[in-house]
């Protein structure tokens, strides 16, 4: 899935399980506010060219933001969760699912009644919130995704540390043989070395 993304290099053992961007309607928040501009042209100046000049303006004005708003891409991966956003230029926000302390989902009155909201993510420390999935659809069931995999990654590094410190006390054992072997022969040549003199 990461041929969808050419800015992501996955690791070996990572995998995409969701991606997402803002909704469209977003431009829309632009688009109309922007309107504005070839109305006031057409009441100071009134004319067909300031019309055409205003029209112009504005479908610029909506059309950046509309490559704006698909030039933002978010991934959760089974490892981090990634923001990446710009058009000339590009920045990628990579956050390790291990530092996430917690997920929070806001939704206003339109959000909530046609599912759509902002997940964002606080991580330990106390530096508060460094990621933000803003205006995605079904914000509920991405948060609902990230958690899990929240889960599955710290149980994955609980197992590994377990398995660690398994590891470690099965060497140690072995070491303490090996000492208690090597003891017991001293003491055996030492009787014998007693018993020629």
């Amino acid at each position: 899935m990461s041929e969808s993304f050419p800015w992501l290099s996955l690791d070996t053992d990572e995998e995409v399980v969701w991606s997402g961007r803002p909704r469209l309607h977003v431009v829309g928040w632009l688009a109309v506010p922007a309107l504005a501009i070839p109305v006031l042209l057409m009441v100071v100046w009134p004319s067909l060219l300031s019309a055409v000049i205003g029209v112009t303006v504005w479908a610029a004005i909506s059309y950046l933001g509309y490559v704006y708003v698909t030039n933002i891409d978010y991934v959760v991966s089974t490892k981090y969760v990634y923001s990446k956003f710009g058009i000339l230029g590009r920045s990628v926000t990579q956050l390790s699912l291990h530092n996430i302390q917690d997920t929070t989902l806001s939704q206003g009155i339109f959000g909530t009644y046609s599912n759509y909201g902002t997940v964002s993510f606080s991580t330990a420390g106390g530096e508060g919130t460094t990621l933000l999935f803003y205006l995605i659809d079904e914000p509920s069931t991405v948060k609902s995704t990230i958690d899990r995999q929240i889960t599955k990654a710290r149980k994955g590094t609980e197992n590994r540390e377990e398995h660690s410190s398994e590891r470690n006390l099965e060497d140690l054992l072995s070491e303490l043989r090996a000492t208690r072997k090597a003891a017991q022969r001293i003491d055996q040549l030492c009787e014998k070395g007693g018993n020629r003199l």
